[in-house]
């Protein structure tokens, strides 16, 4: 009788555990695209140079900006967290094992994807990987808004020359 009671409050728990731990994942990945919305919002209104900055030891995506520093206002600018967006912690059953700038792929345990200082910024990647999702997400450097390729219809646009494609002539 007690068995027989262990097994079904088992087989009513377990799925719950699991289904948590997925929305769990999901909301990672929203807020790992949120934070990529915010860096390309950042970069195309303000003057600052900003950046991604990933540290594998706190499993923590968060965004830095090119600020005067306040020890030495007169002195060169550092790199400094942004006060204005909350770094996103990823949770334990979750990494990002692979990012890319302009198609360079980082696999460090510490890496940063800086704007330019002329304003443009590289293409973004980043794969997110968990134990029950798994999600690319890439902000284009002509973009404002990131697309996450693992969900279905989600398109992503590339530049194309109509002239290296004889079609010089039409209209765009």
């Amino acid at each position: 009788m007690v068995s027989i009671l262990i097994v079904i409050l088992g087989a009513i728990t377990v799925p719950r555990m699991v289904s948590l731990e997925k929305r769990q994942e999901d909301k990672a990945l929203i807020e790992v695209e949120d934070l990529l919305r915010m860096f390309a919002f950042r970069n195309s209104v303000g003057t600052q140079q900003i950046a991604l900055h990933y540290d594998r030891s706190k499993n923590a995506l968060s965004l830095w900006i090119l600020d005067l520093n306040p020890d030495d206002p007169e002195g060169p600018r550092t790199w400094q967290q942004d006060r204005l967006s909350y770094p996103v912690e990823l949770p334990e059953s979750m990494l990002i094992t692979e990012a890319a700038a302009d198609d360079a792929v980082l696999r460090d345990e510490i890496w940063t994807i800086a704007s330019n200082p002329d304003g443009s910024r590289p293409r973004i990647a980043v794969l997110v990987a968990g134990k029950n999702l798994t999600g690319e997400i890439v902000l284009d450097s002509y973009s404002t808004v990131p697309v996450r390729l693992d969900k279905d219809g989600a398109v992503v646009r590339e530049p194309i020359d109509l002239d290296a494609e004889g079609r010089e002539f039409d209209r765009w």
